[in-house]
């Protein structure tokens, strides 16, 4: 799970992409404090240059490639649409693997959370990984008001809703903790 270190001059980067570090981050903190540990490690890729040309993206997964870990990585998702409740996964996974989704949709169901197609994109920074090979997902976020704040001057913490934001960090721990003990 991801996020990328950008902003702009205008702003502060809330919203891009401060709140996708901030989530990402918060959601693997949380998975560190159960008293039960994954069985598989839960990465947090912190990107950068992603505006310039995904070159923090594209230098991850080459690197990923060079090592031959592709086939290992589980799945990605990064969060890179601000901080709007997320109402959807959309994934890129086998029909095996999507079957199998039934307690993960169980668990996301009270965040409001309901299971979108399967032809996730994994956002711009995991989108080499997914050309690579490797099985991704979206969890889609409500964006209506994104472009109204996105590289503007109101891209500050005061846009941001503390319990939107709650949301996106529950779903990315269960999202997360979900995939590394699938």
């Amino acid at each position: 799970i991801g996020g990328h270190l950008d902003s702009w001059d205008l702003g502060t980067g809330a919203i891009d992409d401060g709140t996708g570090v901030a989530i990402t981050m918060s959601a693997a903190a949380l998975i560190g404090k159960q008293q039960t540990k994954p069985k598989r490690t839960i990465r947090v890729v912190l990107f950068a240059n992603e505006e310039q040309g995904v070159y923090g993206g594209k230098a991850y997964a080459a690197a990923r490639v060079k090592a031959n870990e592709v086939g290992q990585q589980v799945i990605a998702a990064e969060s890179d649409f601000g901080a709007g409740r997320i109402y959807s996964l959309k994934t890129n996974i086998s029909e095996v693997r999507l079957a199998g989704l039934t307690p993960l949709l169980r668990a996301l169901a009270p965040l409001d959370i309901t299971l979108g197609a399967n032809d996730a994109g994994g956002s711009a920074d995991f989108g080499p990984m997914r050309e690579a090979g490797a099985p991704v997902a979206d969890l889609q976020q409500d964006g209506s008001n994104y472009f109204d704040i996105h590289h503007s001057a109101r891209d500050t913490l005061d846009q941001v809703n503390p319990e939107d934001l709650k949301q996106n960090v529950a779903a990315y721990a269960v999202f997360a903790r979900f995939f590394a003990d699938e």
